[in-house]
């Protein structure tokens, strides 16, 4: 997940697909709450939209279980005040 910094008030545009099985996609603010998700699935690009209103660490984990590795796809996010 590259770029990973942002600023509050960016708008950002989050391409997401996967070469495998679905997978969720999830945007967690840093109070832990889901603030915007979409499915990976093979063979499509979804495009998922999101402003960043408040600073701090977003997270972005997979909300369907996908296989054993499904508890290590995560990512941060960090989200600047201007």
């Amino acid at each position: 997940l590259k770029p990973d910094h942002f600023g509050v008030g960016q708008t950002v545009d989050f391409h997401v697909t996967t070469k495998d099985v679905n997978h969720g996609f999830a945007l967690y603010d840093p109070n832990m709450r889901i603030v915007a998700q979409v499915q990976a699935m093979p063979g499509y690009t979804n495009v998922l939209h999101y402003t960043f209103t408040q600073p701090g660490t977003y997270k972005v984990l997979c909300l369907e279980y996908c296989g054993l590795e499904h508890h290590d796809m995560n990512a941060e996010i960090k989200v600047a005040d201007h």
